[in-house]
């Protein structure tokens, strides 16, 4: 291969990537907006300033795209279930899952909204992928939270339960955004809320999960 045609290819290369990466923050927008079954392929490729042929060339379904909107926000929520079993220490990996998933929202609010609004539809639009890659995960969290509760580092309660408090109570920066609105008197969190939000939560889980939770959780 010549010098000159490797350039090209590169050069291929990055205008697809950046075309997809234009067409998926357009999709992420007008899917939070409207919804899946409202939302319209041309709305989507007029948005994201492209052809609507250019949406279809590289993501051929409004399904596939959505469902990689949805993969692009499943991604993150696996680096966050990390953080949980990054420390043997209860207390820094709790704290560190918390404020992962804070920060997720904070981050990502259209992609986090699309997701939660699926998953409140009961995700019947959630790729197979997804729903493996969180189930696979969640269950070794909840291993990891067993072996703590075995060890008498966490008290006697139900990890599946811990689980799911900890998703609803961080979720709900994205899905009661208007409610937020009218606590706060703010039209969106900003940082200082998202910093109270984790440093509330993980004090809550704290408390409740570790004997003898240190001063200051």
């Amino acid at each position: 291969m010549t010098t000159s045609s490797a350039q090209e290819g590169a050069e291929r290369c990055r205008t697809r990537e950046h075309h997809q990466r234009v067409i998926l923050q357009a999709a992420c927008e007008e899917f939070a907006a409207t919804g899946f079954d409202a939302t319209q392929t041309r709305t989507i490729a007029a948005r994201a300033g492209v052809p609507k042929a250019n949406l279809y060339y590289y993501f051929h379904s409004k399904e596939n795209l959505y469902a990689q909107v949805l993969l692009s926000f499943v991604e993150p929520l696996l680096q966050a279930s990390a953080e949980l079993r990054a420390s043997d220490d209860p207390v820094v990996a709790l704290q560190a899952y918390v404020h992962a998933r804070i920060r997720i929202l904070e981050q990502n609010p259209l992609t986090s909204k699309v997701f939660s609004h699926e998953l409140l539809l009961g995700g019947k639009q959630l790729p197979d992928e997804c729903r493996d890659l969180l189930q696979a995960e969640v269950r070794r969290n909840v291993e990891c939270l067993r072996n703590w509760i075995d060890r008498g580092l966490l008290g006697p309660f139900d990890p599946e339960h811990l689980m799911l408090f900890i998703w609803s109570a961080t979720r709900t920066y994205t899905n009661l955004g208007w409610q937020m609105s009218l606590i706060t008197g703010k039209p969106t969190p900003d940082d200082a809320d998202y910093a109270c939000a984790a440093a509330t939560i993980t004090r809550m889980v704290l408390r409740g999960v570790i004997p003898g939770t240190p001063p200051g959780y």
